[in-house]
């Protein structure tokens, strides 16, 4: 039996990273690039840009961008981290949109 080297979660993740790549380069942030941390209980992405361009990188501006794209709840882990002197990083923990239904018992 044939077994795939990638299942489609991963198929639908590289997805997410190349339209969250491309919503926030649309937005005039210079995304390097997107990871997938391994975390069992929630689904966290490191981001990561280029220190030279980041006078107007705030966590709010890329909250702001990423939860605009409708495909999920997104919320930054915390401030900036500089793990090299080439980039800075930032946190996100993605999670499923729920959307609200009026209350039926009104009336």
């Amino acid at each position: 039996m044939i077994v795939p080297t990638h299942c489609w979660c991963d198929v639908i993740m590289r997805k997410i990273e190349s339209l969250i790549q491309s919503a926030l380069k649309d937005r005039g942030f210079e995304c390097h690039s997107v990871f997938r941390l391994p975390d069992e209980d929630e689904l966290k992405l490191l981001i990561a840009f280029r220190s030279k361009n980041s006078k107007r990188l705030t966590t709010n501006n890329v909250e702001r961008v990423l939860n605009s794209l409708g495909i999920g709840d997104f919320k930054s882990t915390g401030k900036f981290q500089r793990l090299s002197a080439a980039f800075v990083h930032l946190e996100i923990m993605m999670g499923a949109r729920t959307e609200q239904t009026p209350d039926s018992g009104a009336g």
